[in-house]
């Protein structure tokens, strides 16, 4: 349950920097920015959702020692919590930029 949760706080906090990054600094508009960037957000959900379901299969295994090797004050780190937050935050700004690319 902490992994799905961490996925979706990756993704939210993906979108909110999006949002803080915004040109217009307008007054926040839920409706407005969900009509703006549904099919990314839709996207990045649904991709956010596999790639957990594949990474929490019980034949899946995340070795993070080459990675962490090379970071001196991290001696270590849940590597499947780390990769579930990674997946939500990674995965909102891969489909997000490909769909920004596209326009």
């Amino acid at each position: 349950m902490n992994n799905w949760l961490l996925a979706f706080i990756g993704l939210t906090i993906y979108f909110l920097i999006r949002y803080n990054g915004r040109r217009n600094k307008t007054k926040f508009s839920f409706k407005f920015w969900f009509k703006d960037n549904w099919v990314e957000f839709a996207v990045s959900v649904l991709a956010t959702f596999a790639l957990m379901i594949i990474f929490l299969d019980e034949g899946s295994s995340f070795d993070m020692d080459m990675i962490l090797e090379k970071v001196p004050f991290i001696k270590s780190i849940a590597a499947d919590k780390f990769a579930s937050l990674a997946i939500g935050y990674l995965n909102s700004w891969l489909f997000y930029t490909l769909f920004k690319l596209k326009k």
